[in-house]
């Protein structure tokens, strides 16, 4: 589905008044000044960022930018949603117009539905559906230590694993959806809880892959209209495989979910059959052994053989097809109407 996006939307218009940033030198004198962003608030008070840019020398702004979750702002969560660029920021552009009282012109109006302007950044994600939270819960906590990608190690922060994080042309993450929605910024608005989404949730991995511009000019995908939904699926799917990954991982839940990140290596190293005091010093394999003693494991015995139950193959979980969307979540209007029709 299509998550984040920026984008700069053809419409000739009197610059918004939302104010301005500007720099200036030692001298008191203006270096660059741009506009502050404005907000419009979407279902359920979600809101996206806009600001005029561009200039027709006669004192209008050409472009909107636009910056946020369209899929939050037309359907209040983005716990599922489309695969269909054009459909969801038509439908957010209608708004946004709408709100700020902007008269765009029949070709504008068209340029905007087909697709024809550009995209600066857009996040692609699909969950993937995994026996229980605990298993989602470790699976990534393995991922942190059995996978890279060109960007190297993965990074862990807040639950949220990362794969280049701050690169300037791609990245991926991995979180539990389930854990997100229980956050402030996560949460579902009280309208859309005990509507089953919730439980749909509880076993999802999600997968998110961000594009930043000079990736998508790479990919020749600069203009929304190139990015269809076959794309997406496309697109996200060559991404993902770029994840280097032992062929096994194993997920002993009640422990590594316990486990403080500094001692985790060394419990899988142990479970592994690996003969840690030959692997560290005698300081500190004592002072992980103290460690893990508090958590019940004694690193100088051999580790018991591991039920082939934990043993969980990654490529059956990252090649398999994202979870399907339920059905309700059409009849009960919880996803918007192009999710159908882009499947």
């Amino acid at each position: 589905m299509i998550d984040w996006v920026r984008a700069t939307l053809p419409i000739v218009h009197a610059p918004l008044n939302a104010g301005e940033v500007f720099c200036t030198n030692e001298n008191g004198e203006i270096e660059w000044r741009t506009p502050k962003r404005k907000q419009a608030v979407g279902s359920y008070e979600k809101k996206i960022s806009i600001k005029s840019v561009g200039a027709d020398g006669q004192g209008n702004a050409t472009h909107l930018w636009i910056s946020g979750n369209p899929a939050k702002f037309l359907q209040g969560h983005n716990v599922f949603g489309s695969d269909s660029l054009t459909a969801l920021v038509y439908d957010t552009f209608k708004i946004i117009i709408r709100q700020l009282g902007l008269t765009p012109q029949i070709s504008e109006i068209a340029q905007i539905r087909d697709g024809a302007y550009d995209i600066g950044m857009i996040d692609i994600n699909y969950s993937f559906e995994l026996p229980t939270k605990a298993d989602v819960l470790a699976f990534i906590r393995a991922m942190e230590f059995k996978a890279k990608t060109r960007h190297g190690r993965p990074s862990m922060k807040g639950g949220t694993l990362y794969f280049g994080k701050t690169s300037e042309r791609w990245a991926i993450k991995l979180y539990c959806k389930a854990e997100e929605i229980r956050t402030k910024n996560g949460q579902l608005p009280e309208p859309l809880t005990n509507q089953g989404i919730e439980n749909w949730v509880d076993n999802k991995l999600r997968i998110e892959l961000r594009l930043h511009r000079k990736e998508l000019e790479k990919l020749d995908l600069i203009t929304a209209n190139k990015v269809t939904s076959s794309q997406v699926k496309t697109v996200f799917n060559e991404y993902l495989g770029r994840i280097e990954m032992t062929d096994q991982i194993r997920l002993t839940n009640d422990v590594t979910a316990k486990l403080p990140n500094n001692l985790v290596a060394t419990y899988t190293l142990w479970t592994e059959g690996h003969d840690l005091r030959e692997m560290m010093s005698k300081a500190t394999y004592y002072r992980q052994r103290k460690a893990l003693m508090e958590y019940g494991i004694n690193i100088d015995l051999r580790p018991c053989e591991p039920a082939t139950t934990n043993v969980v193959p990654l490529f059956r979980i990252l090649e398999a097809k994202p979870a399907q969307i339920p059905e309700w979540a059409y009849s009960k209007q919880l996803i918007h109407q192009s999710a159908r029709n882009a499947l």
